[in-house]
């Protein structure tokens, strides 16, 4: 028999100072039992003073109290064992908190997904995967965890056999002989020890993975909740006040296009021409759209209705009642309150713009892009009304064009198809919720 004599790493001996090893130990061959080292000694590792300072003891001695010590783990353990009991119930327990868990996080993930169906069915798919995968792989180390119980029951019986048998035969043979064994039946026993110990951390679902999925899946939503609807589903049809212009401003004839024909000499002190909307809004979201890549000069916002006669002129130090996206001489800036700060962006074509009255937001997006140039935050006291404003052009005719998205019959056709939208994913919501449930 091979002797093998390294403990449990989990389970460190005293050592003495002296790094000296010894040769190896020959079945037999041991006369004595170093405890500083835990281990036996030859008659050679005793002559060559290797062991000299350390605390020693006759190697039957020490097979004696190792058996008193495997005899005191053993009924340590077997203790654990009955407290423990049949591990069925419980694997079963963890299992249906499991299935309790699982379900909960489907039926979240399931409400979720249902505003969302046709933009993130991928997505929606590939979560499920995850939770499916996630609690399968959880079952699998209870069932696991099952069978690992089961091995230590049996090897719990195998190892108080083996230790009554050693009982008997450590008056009789060699104990060098027995120490081998020994040595083995304290590994197997500090493994299932360490198995015990661990048993109630993995008997408790661990639903980390399963909170992160619904907070990933609620984040989706929630960033959904501020981009949709999108602004221009309040489009407002938008037409210009002819009797509200000033300057050499000229009207279209359906009221969506304001020009300035040019003038040469012209210096960036020219005066603005300007113009409001016959619409005004108080309450409620609204959008509108204007073209801009016509004119080289202009402005773009609401004014307040904070006059009884006319709207207020469109110059420096006259914009406490104003809030206004300006691009003047290649250079974009907001204005407010007699104050500006410049804005990055350029090369505007369409420009989008968002209102939002109760809650006092007036976004300006560049359409093309679909960027936020800048965003307001005011407390409107009145009614609000669109403006614009513009420079005349050195070289060809300035024009600011309303762009209207749709008129009442594309209202009435979007409003149906929205209607018709809405029940088809109701419907493909239940089917789906059916399919998972089954």
């Amino acid at each position: 028999m091979r002797l093998f004599f390294n403990k449990h790493p989990n389970v460190p001996r005293s050592r003495g100072a002296s790094s000296t090893s010894c040769c190896p130990v020959i079945a037999g061959s041991a006369v004595l039992y170093c405890v500083t080292c835990d281990q036996p000694l030859s008659s050679r590792c005793v002559i060559n003073g290797a062991h000299r300072d350390h605390r020693l003891k006759d190697l039957k001695d020490a097979v004696h109290d190792q058996v008193k010590k495997l005899n005191d783990f053993s009924g340590k353990l077997i203790t654990r064992e009955r407290k423990f009991g049949d591990f069925a119930p419980r694997i079963e327990a963890a299992e249906h908190e499991l299935e309790e868990l699982c379900s909960q996080t489907q039926e979240l993930l399931q409400k979720e997904y249902s505003t969302l169906m046709t933009l993130i069915e991928q997505n929606r798919q590939q979560a499920f995967f995850i939770l499916n995968a996630q609690k399968e792989a959880m079952k699998r180390q209870l069932q696991q965890l099952y069978e690992d119980a089961q091995n230590y029951q049996s090897k719990s019986a195998a190892i108080v056999n083996e230790i009554k048998e050693l009982n008997t035969r450590q008056d009789s043979e060699n104990p060098a002989s027995l120490l081998g064994e020994i040595n083995a039946l304290e590994t197997s026993m500090h493994t299932m020890n360490e198995f015990y110990t661990s048993v109630d951390k993995k008997l408790k679902i661990d639903d980390t993975r399963l909170k992160a999925l619904e907070n990933s899946i609620r984040k989706i939503v929630e960033k959904n909740k501020e981009l949709l609807p999108r602004p221009w589903e309040f489009s407002e049809t938008i037409t210009l006040d002819e009797n509200k212009a000033q300057g050499n401003v000229q009207i279209s004839e359906d009221k969506t296009e304001m020009s300035l024909s040019p003038v040469g000499g012209l210096s960036l002190q020219s005066p603005w021409n300007s113009t409001r909307a016959s619409q005004s809004f108080k309450r409620g979201l609204h959008y509108w759209e204007v073209a801009v890549g016509g004119c080289e000069s202009w402005a773009v916002g609401l004014v307040e209705n904070s006059r009884v006669n006319g709207i207020q002129t469109l110059s420096a130090g006259q914009e406490k009642n104003m809030w206004i996206l300006e691009c003047d001489g290649g250079e974009l800036s907001v204005l407010h309150n007699n104050d500006f700060s410049r804005v990055k962006e350029s090369n505007i074509e369409t420009l989008g713009v968002f209102l939002d009255c109760d809650k006092g937001r007036l976004k300006f997006y560049n359409v093309n892009t679909g960027s936020i140039l800048h965003s307001f935050i005011a407390k409107f006291s009145h009614a609000v009304f669109p403006m614009f404003r513009m420079r005349a052009q050195k070289d060809s005719i300035a024009r600011l064009k309303i762009c209207n998205l749709i008129d009442k019959n594309d209202v009435e056709y979007i409003s149906s198809a929205n209607s018709m939208t809405s029940e088809s994913l109701n419907e493909e919501a239940m089917e789906v919720s059916s399919q998972s449930s089954n």
